[in-house]
């Protein structure tokens, strides 16, 4: 994953529990170097879909060498905000681009970041970007989290 907070921590422990190496890039700028590292043939590459776009060709170039599969959401904020863990954001979730003011927001993962911010404030799923709340870790709630993610399926 690129993210070195609150995506990692969540996908990191989904990976555990699977037997699954989960890495962090450190940044989107670094998943390039990251994988040309690995000696791992097969990997799911997990960056927030909009802010990669610069880094796109250059990963998809090591696919003559490695199968990478490919998982772009908006980001992990968008995720958690699709899963329908918070009811009071559903309406705003099925037409963002309603709600979304671009002379207030540079993107679209801003504000999804403060949308989940401000509607977890005061609840057990209260949301800090730096710290994944380990209720995002719970049964329930990574279930529903998950169910946003299209299920990957590959054979070595």
């Amino acid at each position: 994953v690129e993210d070195s907070n609150g995506g990692y921590e969540f996908f990191n422990d989904l990976c555990q529990r699977h037997g699954i190496e989960c890495l962090s890039a450190h940044g989107n700028g670094n998943v390039f170097a990251l994988l040309r590292e690995l000696e791992a043939q097969t990997v799911l590459v997990i960056v927030d879909g909009a802010a990669f776009g610069q880094q796109m060709e250059r990963v998809l170039s090591l696919r003559k060498i490695k199968k990478i599969i490919l998982y772009l959401p908006e980001s992990f904020e968008w995720i958690i905000l699709r899963s329908g863990l918070i009811e009071e954001v559903h309406t705003i979730m099925e037409h963002p681009a309603e709600h979304i003011e671009s002379s207030e927001y540079y993107t679209w993962k801003r504000f999804f970041t403060k949308l989940l911010t401000e509607s977890t404030q005061g609840s057990h799923l209260k949301y800090s970007k730096s710290k994944l709340n380990e209720s995002y870790l719970q049964a329930h709630e990574s279930g529903k989290i998950m169910s946003v993610i299209p299920r990957i399926e590959w054979k070595d």
